[in-house]
């Protein structure tokens, strides 16, 4: 049976990290030259959430998402039914969305009905959607593949009478609240923020950097992409950022190394999430080089490399346990008939060697794989929560 992307990419990961540390060298600089040893995680990050919605609306805050004592109450008696609409099911930010909205939907005294996996697909998760309509929830929480070519299947969402609470993006055209009662994100611009002030010590006055970015127009990358150019334009313009767009995840490997071939005079990279990360990993060592690589989105893969020493440096990364467990409220609370904010997004959680272990406990709410922990038993990693 053929493999995911994302789980080829995550095996793939796993055995080049370990295959480094017992070889007893990682791939980036010495922990007493590595400029971000000494730095504290929070002090990259911006002070406040940075993006807007897609509506070009401000974040509400994080609170606007707990329910009053009323509306719990109010919930609780009507027994909410949930679908589930992902985009994937093949990373770790996926489950952990999901994981998030089933504990809150049973906090809430309800349940969740089905998970239905869009494989990256628009046909799929078009039929996603309309298997979910006919199993009547009061409530479908999604993030879709494409926010174009699904905004039909969507919009039979609110015709059918049913809530609908979004995951990152809207799709193209719907009308809040008529036809969407919330949305709940990340602040995506505020992790490329954070990348780009941490990939930028290790950049020498007038130096190159590389962005390995996915072509397509998909709201949380380009987020991730403007507060990252953003960053290095105010505070960094000395630096030449050169850009390189894949199409295909499963081919980013094959695209960073046909731009590190192209050009040499690159001194670090960032891209988007962790698949493209370990495209670059791979094309790196490929080539016999390491360079400090930024990304956003963190996985057990790159949280490996980077507690080991290796080439991700730093990691902006979402929360999307807690996430989920907003949307589930913002699901209950329209179920009622109770308003929710237009756009939520939660602040970066931001991820250097110095505190991985308790910036994991922080997203995962819960201890970091045992291979991360024992790549901290030197004690550069900092304690866990």
């Amino acid at each position: 049976m053929k493999k995911s992307i994302a789980a080829l990419a995550i095996g793939t990961a796993l055995v080049l990290v370990l295959a480094a540390c017992s070889s007893g060298a990682g791939d980036g600089p010495a922990s007493s030259d590595d400029p971000l040893t000494a730095i504290t995680a929070s002090s990259l990050t911006p002070t406040e959430v940075l993006g807007t919605g897609p509506l070009g609306e401000k974040s509400a805050t994080v609170s606007s998402s707990e329910l009053s004592a009323a509306d719990l109450a109010s919930i609780k008696a009507k027994s909410i039914k949930v679908g589930i609409v992902m985009q994937t099911m093949d990373i770790e930010w996926s489950t952990e969305q999901v994981r998030g909205i089933k504990d809150q939907v049973g906090a809430l005294g309800g349940t969740v009905i089905n998970v239905c996996d869009g494989q990256w697909d628009t046909t799929k998760q078009t039929a996603c959607i309309d298997n979910m309509i006919t199993q009547k929830p009061d409530a479908i929480i999604s993030i879709p593949v494409d926010d174009v070519s699904m905004a039909p299947a969507y919009a039979r969402v609110s015709e059918a009478g049913i809530k609908l609470i979004f995951i990152d993006n809207v799709a193209k055209g719907l009308k809040f609240p008529s036809q969407y009662q919330g949305m709940v994100t990340s602040d995506n611009q505020g992790n490329g923020a954070f990348a780009a002030a941490a990939l930028a010590k290790y950049i020498p006055k007038n130096g190159v950097v590389g962005i390995l970015d996915f072509g397509v127009d998909f709201f949380v990358t380009k987020e991730r992409m403007r507060g990252f150019q953003a960053w290095m334009k105010d505070n960094r313009p000395d630096i030449t950022v050169k850009v390189h767009e894949f199409q295909d995840p499963s081919k980013a490997g094959d695209d960073a190394a046909n731009f590190l071939t192209a050009n040499p005079d690159v001194q670090g990279m960032f891209t988007e999430w962790e698949v493209p990360a370990v495209g670059i990993i791979t094309a790196l060592r490929g080539q016999g080089k390491t360079l400090p690589i930024t990304v956003v989105n963190v996985a057990s893969d790159i949280a490996l490399d980077l507690a080991s020493g290796g080439m991700v440096k730093a990691i902006g990364a979402q929360r999307p346990y807690d996430e989920g467990v907003a949307e589930a409220n913002f699901a209950g609370r329209a179920i009622i008939g109770s308003t929710n904010p237009s756009y939520l997004a939660f602040p970066a959680e931001p991820f250097l060697r110095n505190n991985v272990l308790s910036a994991w406990d922080d997203v995962y709410k819960s201890a970091a794989p045992s291979a991360i922990q024992d790549a901290c038993k030197s004690g550069i990693c900092g304690p866990a929560k």
